[in-house]
């Protein structure tokens, strides 16, 4: 069972742990320290002192125990350190093949080698993390390894800090410029990612709803209600239920979306004409409060008509050309990371 109760900063930290260009307030590096070339590696790694196939799983708790030469890596010849990234099957899978670009439901336990000390464990409140196998500033070892799996493998791998966070480091995780991590990982799930919404058509009861219109594959048409006020309270109304996990506060979602004003019906911004669905965090204020409170619960895979009224779009921004406008938006939610 997945756990909708798991921790804001965990929810955070699950997946910046695995970006390895995760930058912008120090706690990451830039793509220029991401080299995984010999000098680079000479820079951040220090020398080998162990192998993955010298480690194995006990999984008998709830949160696994990363074991090196049958005791746990925190009772080991500390630091735990490989010159390259280092992935030993721990069980093969048996479910559908793993593709590149695909998106991957794991569960994993990430443990600085240097320390012996874990960082983060999805297992600890029974939940599950999605990977994004086109997002290319994931670590190397999970694009290179994980496609060509298959769902119901498990892995064990050893990622140096140059194939890592380079020579920054990641002060924000705990881990060290010269900090192996090791990280145990058993696939869940994978699937090609969504490009528009799928699911069940839900047919709203209030009559007085703008109209929508929808492929998934181009803007949508929304066509205001004539001679009908705009709703004074958040409207976030269901066109398609998807059948995907539950969209948390904290996490980022990836969406496209269409945006008109409710007093004309222009259309003032659309991702379609970007050409790429958008992406951000939601729940953390990031976005207008319509956005955060009419997302947050919703599943991934759906269609959402929200009707945004200026207090919970741009009323506070006196500047802004919206600041008065109740503003309609057709979001199909994508993913949720």
């Amino acid at each position: 069972m997945r756990s909708h109760r798991l921790r804001l900063a965990a929810l955070a930290a699950a997946p910046l742990l695995l970006l390895s260009a995760c930058s912008g307030d120090g706690a990451g590096t830039d793509n220029a320290s991401q080299s995984t070339g010999a000098d680079d590696a000479a820079a951040t790694s220090i020398a080998p002192n162990g192998s993955v196939s010298e480690l194995s799983v006990d999984d008998s708790g709830k949160t696994p125990t990363i074991l090196w030469d049958g005791k746990p890596m925190a009772d080991g010849d500390l630091p735990f350190s490989v010159a390259s990234t280092e992935t030993e099957t721990v069980k093969k899978g048996d479910g559908e093949e793993i593709a590149a670009g695909d998106e991957v439901e794991v569960r994993y336990l990430a443990v600085n080698g240097t320390t012996g000390e874990q960082l983060l464990s999805t297992f600890d409140a029974d939940e599950t993390v999605t990977l994004d196998l086109s997002n290319e500033l994931l670590f190397p070892a999970f694009l290179d390894e994980l496609p060509g799996g298959k769902v119901g493998e498990s892995l064990l791998m050893g990622i140096p800090a140059a194939d890592a966070f380079g020579t920054n480091g990641n002060e924000q995780l705990g881990v060290g410029p010269q900090d192996t991590l090791v990280f145990y990982v058993e696939v869940v799930d994978a699937h090609a990612p969504l490009t528009k919404a799928e699911g069940k058509a839900v047919t709203p009861k209030d009559k007085d709803l703008p109209k929508v219109e929808a492929d998934g594959e181009s803007a949508a048409t929304i066509t205001i209600p004539e001679g009908v006020d705009a709703p004074t309270k958040l409207v976030s109304q269901v066109l398609i239920k998807g059948e995907g996990p539950e969209v948390k506060a904290g996490q980022t979602i990836k969406v496209n979306y269409t945006g008109v004003k409710w007093s004309d019906g222009e259309g003032f911004d659309d991702s379609y004409q970007r050409g790429e669905p958008a992406e951000f965090p939601i729940g953390l204020g990031k976005v207008i409060k319509g956005w955060d409170e009419g997302l947050v619960g919703q599943t991934v895979g759906s269609r959402v008509l929200l009707v945004v009224p200026p207090k919970d779009a741009y009323a506070d921004q006196p500047d802004h050309e919206l600041k008065e406008e109740t503003l309609v938006f057709v979001v199909d939610i994508l993913g949720a990371y």
